[in-house]
């Protein structure tokens, strides 16, 4: 191409990169050119304010944006002389950022009008991708060590830091259009190196932490990067798509990654795994936390629930989502590649009560199964930038401390020969049912990695003594 047009590579290469806002550009006949303003650093923090704002359902009209102009000026040491944010400037401002106000306090609620032109408008940015390539990632806050009885008391809950916060994770899932995959999590947690991790060399799913067990830029970054990295060893490239928080407004380049953002304030009408997926994967972790929760009682010990015993249930119920449950809400967003009629909510997205509920809970519980799944929906995920750190952020100066927090007891080493017993047992226990073969399949395969587990310690124990030895 760069022969052809006689233009060098790295020419090719911007134009690429600047695809999107070129074909916006060339879509709206009003714009003969790409203003970026005379304050770009101001809109930049004016943008990024109003965004957050938005998503944390805070109104904001006219006047309110219009002050926050002028202390963004103020801060970026712009004079009054050099910027008085005249009703020119404003106007001009709200065109370059389509942004338009409906009624004072619109935030709170979702605007049809712009659902439906979102809709109309995603069949054209979908249709060069295949089902299976299209994928949405979506956050939610879970209080992993919460039980009926303690329900009530966070139902509601923003949960921007205290106490409370140690008893939150945030997970961030993520899903592709057709349900046939569903990408491994990412958790949050307040404590950089919890106990329970302890000579744990394996996990489910990645995870990561800083002081209020938030999603960060750098943390979604870092995600999105991986995603890409691996995107890239298949030779696949997908779409993604996301809400436009603070934490997802930095995206790194991506060469396998395409990156679409939902229209601001719209998430609970067209973000596909808020129409049920999350609901259900929630439905999942606490009927697997009531059934533990019986066990011990049964057993008459104390229930715990580690930040690990938390990771491994959450791997559990993402898995149990089943890829009918996807494609039924991904088709509620919109999300159709032809003209055929949106099906009705399936079954499986309902939440059943499940029957131990029932032995847990009496006549006059005041919270039903259906409020303990949902009892923590709005607790708040993405970290909340000031002013400030919108400012500084614009200078790449973000920085997420972390700390140590040893708050769990540390996972008791297992012995090869209690291991053996251990998959014998379960052996045992499943023969007594009738069951499938591809279980004890799984069972013999699960008891091969334990014997492969033992072989490759003795090797790097004997290495080990080899080389002492030499010394």
């Amino acid at each position: 191409v760069s022969l052809h047009y006689k233009v060098a590579p790295s020419t090719i290469t911007s134009i690429l990169k600047k695809e999107d806002a070129i074909r916006a550009a060339d879509e709206n006949s009003k714009k003969k050119r790409f203003a970026k303003g005379e304050f770009p650093d101001l809109e930049n923090a004016l943008v990024k304010w109003m965004n957050q704002a938005r998503n944390s359902n805070v109104p904001v009209g006219g006047q309110i944006l219009r002050e926050k102009a002028k202390f963004f000026a103020t801060r970026l040491g712009i004079s009054n002389e050099d910027f008085r944010c005249s009703d020119g400037w404003f106007d001009r401002f709200k065109k370059r950022n389509n942004i338009k106000f409906k009624v004072c306090g619109e935030s709170a609620s979702v605007s049809t009008e712009l659902c439906s032109e979102w809709k109309a408008k995603l069949k054209t940015i979908i249709q060069e991708y295949e089902a299976k390539n299209i994928f949405n990632a979506d956050k939610t806050g879970l209080f992993f060590k919460c039980l009926p009885d303690r329900s009530m008391c966070f139902k509601g809950e923003k949960c921007h830091g205290g106490k409370s916060s140690k008893e939150r994770i945030t997970l961030l899932l993520a899903a592709n259009m057709d349900g046939s995959e569903k990408l491994k999590p990412l958790m949050i947690g307040k404590s950089a190196k919890p106990r329970c991790f302890k000579n744990i060399n394996s996990f489910p799913m990645a995870y990561r932490a800083n002081k209020k067990a938030w999603m960060t830029s750098d943390l979604f970054n870092e995600w999105v990067t991986s995603i890409n990295a691996e995107m890239e060893k298949k030779n696949r490239r997908i779409l993604l798509f996301i809400d436009n928080c603070t934490a997802h407004n930095n995206p790194p380049h991506l060469s396998h990654v395409a990156v679409e953002f939902l229209p601001p304030n719209t998430t609970s009408i067209l973000q596909p795994l808020d129409q049920g997926v999350i609901k259900v994967f929630k439905s999942f972790y606490r009927t697997e936390i009531v059934q533990q929760l019986l066990d011990s009682l049964e057993e008459n010990v104390d229930h715990k629930i580690s930040l690990l015993s938390a990771m491994y249930i959450a791997d559990k119920s993402w898995k149990k989502v089943s890829e009918k449950t996807i494609r039924n809400c991904f088709r509620t967003s919109g999300f159709i590649k032809d003209d055929s009629v949106i099906a009705p909510s399936e079954p499986d997205n309902e939440i059943a009560t499940p029957n131990e509920w029932n032995r847990l809970t009496h006549d006059d519980n005041p919270i039903t199964f259906q409020e303990f799944v949902s009892f923590d929906d709005d607790v708040a995920v993405a970290e909340m930038l000031s002013e400030d750190e919108i400012l500084n952020q614009l200078a790449d100066d973000v920085d997420v401390e972390e700390e140590e927090e040893p708050e769990e007891d540390e996972v008791p080493n297992i012995s090869h020969k209690e291991a053996k017993k251990m998959i014998n047992r379960i052996r045992h226990y499943l023969s007594r049912s009738n069951v499938d073969d591809n279980v004890f399949n799984a069972i013999h395969t699960i008891d091969i990695a334990i014997d492969n587990t033992r072989i490759n310690n003795c090797v790097v124990q004997t290495t080990m003594e080899k080389y002492l030895k030499k010394k």
